[in-house]
């Protein structure tokens, strides 16, 4: 197999956003490393923030951006980060902390239920830290593509390698279904 490029066009990578409010440190280590892993550079939005500043403007997503913050929560002028993401067709990815025993919160499944209600091109959930669970993630139903293992874990760097390949997959397909051409 040959590989032209690992590097998306930057309007087609995923915003990274957390299944609900995650540990500020957990999620900025594991974003980092998936930067790193892809190649992209990396930058950080606050849910404060206008979504319109970064998704009517393609210099603004160069690389992979984070979003700090609660996507769902209602902006005071109406509507919220997801629903800019729908309304956009901008891909997200959801990134989800695991727990000591496997398992993930149900913010997973309810973040995962409201993307498809918005119509969000969600392009899956990566689980952050823990043990990866194959047979329970495969139980839960949801789009999962992998998981970024804790710092020293001998898994790190395959986990994240692997990762990447399912992302690039998963980003050429949600381009193909239109992901990006705002709805009018």
């Amino acid at each position: 197999m040959v590989v032209v490029s690992r590097t998306p066009m930057s309007t087609d990578v995923p915003l990274l956003v957390g299944a609900g409010p995650l540990p500020e440190l957990r999620m900025r280590e594991a974003c980092t490393a998936l930067a790193d892993c892809w190649g992209l550079s990396l930058s950080h939005i606050s849910e404060g923030e206008s979504p319109l500043t970064l998704l009517s403007d393609p210099s603004a997503q160069q690389g992979l951006v984070r979003l700090s913050g609660d996507a769902a929560r209602q902006r005071p002028e109406g509507g919220s980060w997801l629903d800019a993401l729908a309304d956009w067709r901008h891909p997200l990815l959801l990134l989800v902390t695991g727990e000591p025993d496997g398992g993930v919160a149900g913010s997973a499944a309810a973040y995962t239920a409201l993307c498809r209600q918005l119509g969000a091109p969600l392009i899956g959930l990566v689980q952050i830290g823990a043990q990866w669970n194959r047979l329970q993630r495969r139980r839960d139903g949801l789009p999962w593509i992998g998981w970024i293992p804790a710092a020293g874990d001998p898994e790190r760097e395959l986990a994240l390698d692997h990762l990447v390949q399912r992302l690039s997959q998963r980003i050429v397909t949600t381009a193909a279904k239109g992901a990006g051409t705002p709805r009018p």
